[in-house]
Parts: structure tokens; sequence; C-alpha cells
């Protein structure tokens, strides 16, 4: 192959590589979730989706079943002491990449609260509906989200440490599109409004 032609081959592999895929994470990220939250986050290709429960239950085991509603089997009973009420179809790559383009992306958050700004805190407590488990390979990540607060938590699968929360207020729009998209039929979901009701 004549060095005409092969750069001509390592130019057009390079302009099919996903513009994201060049772009470095900010530092600040690492040091709020950590270094291995954020690869699980970059590296995910599949995500399992739950509507899960406000208030947290007890030790693990002991889940909220007041729905009625039957879970597939394997589903986890909660994600993060929050009880699971329904499952969505699992999704893939793409789909990760959109949650880790707002996860990882400093305009997603009000610069004045947490997790980079703890100027202004809200008077809402925490109650995630939404759960999305990121997998990377073998290893995952829980994205819990709030749409009552406009917080999101985070934290790496079977880490010892406790979720990190931030305040998603300038990207609840495309958080409750995101949402939508898979769990539209969802009826506390559909209702979900783009922005928070005051």
């Amino acid at each position: 192959m004549s060095l005409r032609l092969s750069a001509f081959v390592v130019f057009a592999a390079l302009a099919c590589v996903a513009p994201d895929s060049w772009a470095k994470t900010d530092k600040k990220f690492e040091r709020w979730l950590g270094r291995t939250t954020v690869q699980v986050l970059e590296a995910a290709d599949r995500v399992e989706i739950f509507v899960v429960g406000p208030q947290p239950v007890g030790p693990p085991g002991n889940a909220d079943d007041s729905t009625g509603i039957q879970l597939p089997a394997g589903t986890p009973q909660t994600i993060r002491r929050y009880p699971v009420r329904q499952v969505a179809p699992g999704q893939g790559r793409a789909f990760a990449r959109q949650i880790t383009r707002l996860v990882l992306d400093e305009r997603s958050y009000e610069p004045r609260m947490y997790p980079f700004g703890q100027s202004v805190m809200k008077a809402c407590r925490f109650a995630p509906d939404v759960a999305f488990r990121m997998w990377a390979r073998t290893r995952a990540v829980d994205v819990l989200l709030s749409f009552r607060c406009d917080e999101l938590a985070v934290a790496y699968v079977n880490g010892k440490r406790e979720p990190l929360a931030g305040d998603f207020d300038p990207a609840r729009a495309a958080f409750v599109q995101l949402v939508k998209s898979v769990l539209g039929d969802v009826p506390e979901i559909a209702k979900l409004p783009d922005a928070r009701p005051e």
C-alpha cells in the first residue's frame, strides 16, 4: 500500500470516530465521582432501566412490594435501597453515551449547587424516580434521577462509598426527554414537565 493511500485510510478511520471519543473528561469529575466510576461511565455499553420508589427501604432483601407488579426473574429488588417498581427494556451503547454526556458535562449542573458549588442548598429531599445501571463489561455504575428535586446520585455498584449527588437543574429538560424516550409508557414519567414546578 502506498504512503498516500495509508495516510488516507488512517484519516478516514479517524473521521469515523465519534467526536466525543476524543474529548477528555474534566478532572473535577474524577475528584467528585472517582476515577473508576468515570471510567465505567465512559466505557458503558449497556444500560438496565428501572422505575424506583422514592422512599428507601430497610436492609437489603426487605424491598417494598406495595405496587403488586410482578418483576422479571433476576431483577434486583432494590437499587441503592430504593425499591424497583418497574423494568424497561435494556439499551445499548448509544443510550449509555447520552447518559454519560449529561452526567459528565459541567453545564448540566447549577454552578452554585452540588457537586461543584455549595452556596445554595435545596430544601427538598432526594427521592428518585428512575435508576440507570450502566455496565462496562462486568463493572457497573448506578445513576439515580429525582425529578422532584432535579438531583442525581451516582455510585459504583458494589463500591463502599455512598452515592454522590449533583443538582442538574440546567439539564432537567434533557434528562426528562431521555427518560421519556425509554419510559414514556409509564404514566408518572409521561407526565413529567420539562421544567420543575415551583
